[in-house]
């Protein structure tokens, strides 16, 4: 079965010149260089893109330069979770307006005590609604400090504008789970490289079990001109 987003992606870092502004130039020749491995495609501001450090303006900027760069055929995925709704929604609007295929959303965790799974699905569900183009969950504990179940994930996996997950942590029996409860055509992306080789396990025997699912490897190349 065919699945929306799989493949290997890079999240890819975002270059900056000495008085702290976008290098847009350098930016351009890491995509280039990017471009020229069979990855999938890119993504541009998850954790390693700075995405958290960047304002706005800057934010839309980055969109722009890279998908002026990146060929139609490769698809561009981009970080557009802020910590309230309404930020996300236009963050991600303005991602699929610059021609983004996708939109990787981090769970809010500023307050993180009110993230429970209700305050997710409404979060998630509100934000899907309101896409014009797919969204992927991102479940970035080490960095949020909220970890976002896997019945969670379940229920928004129903969502027909919900069409994937990037997990990014390293515990493997809840990767495991994640991958048992999703449809087939749900893509779960490990987007930790200390969990390749296992997370490759999980999957095979996902498949053994006629699961029918593919857990595809979100990874990190490091390089910047």
């Amino acid at each position: 079965m065919s699945k929306p987003f799989a493949g290997v992606f890079t999240p890819i870092v975002t270059p900056f010149t000495a008085d702290d502004s976008v290098d847009e130039g350098a930016l351009r020749r890491n995509v280039g260089k990017w471009l020229k491995t069979p990855l999938t495609g890119l993504v541009v501001l998850g954790s390693n893109g700075e995405a958290a450090q960047l304002e706005e303006a800057e934010a839309d900027r980055v969109i722009d330069v890279v998908r002026a760069e990146v060929p139609a055929n490769r698809p561009l995925i981009a970080g557009t979770g802020r910590e309230s709704t309404k930020g996300t929604i236009h963050a991600t609007r303005r991602a699929a307006a610059a021609g983004v295929e996708a939109a990787l959303v981090r769970t809010p965790s500023f307050f993180k005590a009110q993230m429970t799974g209700d305050a997710l699905l409404r979060h998630y569900r509100e934000v899907a609604d309101a896409s014009p183009i797919p969204v992927l969950l991102y479940n970035v504990t080490m960095f949020t400090g909220v970890n976002m179940q896997p019945d969670v994930v379940e229920q928004l996996s129903a969502h027909p504008n919900i069409v994937g997950l990037k997990e990014s942590g390293s515990d493997i029996a809840q990767i495991a789970e994640l991958v048992s409860r999703t449809p087939d055509d749900f893509t779960v992306l490990a987007g930790s490289a200390t969990t390749l080789v296992h997370a490759s396990i999980v999957a095979q025997h996902a498949r053994a079990a006629r699961l029918d699912v593919m857990l595809d490897v979100l990874m990190t190349m490091r390089g910047t001109v």
